[in-house]
């Protein structure tokens, strides 16, 4: 009977084919794409170039007033100022008359150091010399200050006593330039980058009131 024995193996083996293709499935080429998941980039990693963040950063570091200003820098002392700015006139002063450029270059800012540089040159040209002497400091006042996106200034009064003589070429004295032993206030701003890790102030302006 071995044609029964076939026939029984083929029907088996073709059961088990059926079976295997309802178990697995076809793949005959023309199968559907799988629609794979489409994920939207994370908004973290988008740079937005519109944000607020500086602007916040540039109101925090304007005001006006003395006040302002020593919440703004916490390392600003009144009484240190005062005594910086002391110790400053007089070299300042000194360095102007004696025409040390050197000096002024690091006290002065760059657009009042071109003025004095200028002052000097055409004093030196025209033979003239500048004698200044503090003979006494009567006061030094903070008087207002200012604090534009981090950039301090700070206006300081000088109330002294003065002499200065200005003479020419032939040693004689130039009178509408000179004066002896008067009392003059000096207004100074002095300027510097709250957001610098430099400490140091230059002087950026200056003016002068004789009090009669």
């Amino acid at each position: 009977m071995p044609f029964i024995d076939i026939l029984i193996f083929a029907v088996i083996a073709i059961f088990l084919i059926f079976r295997l293709r309802s178990i697995l499935g076809t793949k005959d080429g023309f199968e559907k794409p799988q629609k794979t998941m489409q994920t939207e980039p994370m908004k973290d990693n988008v740079i937005n170039f519109k944000t607020k963040s500086s602007d916040t950063v540039h109101d925090a570091l304007n005001g006006s007033g003395l006040k302002d200003l020593r919440k703004l820098d916490t390392s600003f002392k009144d009484e240190e100022f005062l005594n910086g700015a002391k110790a400053a006139f007089p070299l300042i002063l000194n360095s102007f008359s004696e025409g040390d450029l050197g000096n002024l270059r690091r006290y002065v800012g760059f657009d009042l150091y071109e003025e004095f540089a200028t002052a000097i040159h055409q004093r030196d040209e025209a033979g003239e010399k500048l004698k200044i002497n503090i003979e006494k400091v009567n006061d030094i006042q903070l008087l207002d200050a200012e604090i534009s996106d981090g950039i301090a200034s700070v206006t300081v009064k000088f109330d002294t006593i003065q002499t200065r003589i200005l003479t020419d070429s032939k040693d004689v004295e130039i009178g509408d330039d000179s004066f002896s032993s008067e009392q003059i206030e000096d207004i100074w701003i002095f300027e510097r980058d709250i957001k610098s890790k430099d400490p140091n102030w230059k002087l950026v302006e200056t003016g002068t009131t004789e009090i009669d």
